[in-house]
């Protein structure tokens, strides 16, 4: 494919994009029509990236009990754990943080870095299962249901067609995050002024305000799916260098991992507003 043809193409993708990794991928202009990405190829990496969460849990629950350590013990919640386990949520959290943007500036990485993102989740997510109980555990499968479900729902809009990720699509969801943005900007200002700091605090307690305001997150999150699988079908078909399928496949479990991680929170600020 002619090299001005794929930039003129991508160019028209890039009004806004969904993650870093998905962003950095849409600027990409190499083509290779003979070792170029596949839906296959992305498929079998994203499978790779999501057993590696799997991965993550399993390791958490293999070591529950066996960290060693000094024991401490949370006397209100009735949680007791371990130093060593302490360290071990600790290093995984960075890793969480760090993995990411490394993946994001060091593309080659991404096979190492997005696998250690994820099993990093995997293991943070298997780790609050375990130690907080049943009722924490219950609602972490709940998100994991929503989130296979709103996968699948957002999958069949776009490669059904019924949902067309145009730049007007792009447009629309970029003003609904930079006004998401604007606002929590404004509410932090507020908040540092002694004259509106009470009615910060008011807004900040108003449980329906917190799960209104999830519920939009949720759906952001949601919608840059679309934009996800938009980029990834452009990468197949302006016929992008194979090595670009893990930018690809991370890109879009990194929105899938972020989307979950939105769908737990409303349901956390759901379930403590039932409670109260």
């Amino acid at each position: 494919m002619d090299r001005s043809l794929v930039a003129e193409n991508r160019s028209t993708g890039y009004l806004f994009n969904s993650n870093p990794v998905i962003r950095r991928l849409s600027k990409v202009q190499e083509t290779d029509s003979e070792n170029c990405c596949s839906y296959r190829g992305i498929q079998v990496k994203l499978i790779f990236f999501m057993l590696m969460v799997f991965a993550g849990v399993v390791l958490n629950i293999v070591m529950a009990g066996r960290w060693g350590g000094e024991i401490i013990m949370l006397e209100e919640q009735g949680i007791a754990f371990t130093s060593h386990e302490i360290i071990a949520v600790v290093i995984a959290g960075l890793a969480l943080i760090l993995s990411p943007i490394l993946a994001t500036f060091i593309r080659v990485t991404i096979p190492i870095t997005g696998a250690l993102f994820c099993a990093s989740t995997g293991f943070v997510i298997g780790w609050v299962a375990t130690t907080f109980g049943k009722e924490y555990a219950q609602t972490i499968w709940l998100a994991l249901i929503i989130t296979a479900i709103v996968v699948m729902m957002m999958g069949f809009l776009y490669w059904t067609g019924k949902v067309q990720v145009t730049r007007k699509f792009r447009t629309v969801l970029m003003v609904m995050i930079l006004s998401s943005v604007f606002s929590g900007l404004v509410t932090f200002i507020l908040s540092l002024i002694p004259a509106t700091r009470s009615f910060v605090s008011a807004l900040a307690e108003n449980s329906l305000l917190n799960i209104v305001a999830s519920v939009i997150m949720v759906v952001i999150a949601a919608l840059f799916l679309l934009v996800d699988f938009d980029e990834i079908k452009r990468s197949v078909d302006d016929e992008l260098p194979k090595k670009y399928e893990w930018s690809a496949a991370f890109g879009l479990a990194f929105g899938v991992i972020w989307l979950f991680f939105k769908i737990l929170e409303l349901l956390g600020k759901a379930k403590g507003n039932k409670n109260n």
